[in-house]
């Protein structure tokens, strides 16, 4: 057995990382962050002072005990949840630049009730 991303003793789900990611990142209805008004609610947007470095924190967050996979030096991380969830991580969206972070539920055991959607981090104005 390999290594847990975030240095977790087990292979967790997605459904157990809920509660440590939720109450920092406007977690509601499966939901995390608001609407994209262009896009609706598959698509999100979380505001911050430090998109990337926000954009981070909610990664290592919500894939935590996860096994991680890295891409193109880094800009790019995909990690297997133990539920069959993928979290994907991506330094800058090719539409708009900012970083993005991925949840793919569809073949998941364990949501914890997230659902699927793509988040922007977006700077504070």
């Amino acid at each position: 057995m390999g290594t847990f991303k975030g240095g977790s003793q087990s292979y967790r789900s997605i459904g157990q990382n809920v509660l440590i990611t939720s109450s920092k990142y406007q977690y509601s209805n499966g939901y995390f962050g608001k609407n994209s008004p262009s896009t609706g609610s598959k698509t999100r947007n979380i505001v911050s002072r430090d998109n990337l470095a926000t954009a981070k924190d909610f990664y290592n967050k919500i894939a935590f005990g996860g096994t991680e996979k890295i891409y193109d030096n880094g800009n790019r991380r995909i990690t297997q949840m133990s539920d069959g969830s993928i979290i994907t991580w991506r330094k800058k969206s090719t539409s708009d630049g900012t970083s993005v972070v991925e949840i793919n539920i569809s073949n998941s055991t364990h949501t914890g009730g997230v659902k699927r959607q793509k988040i922007h981090f977006i700077e504070e104005e």
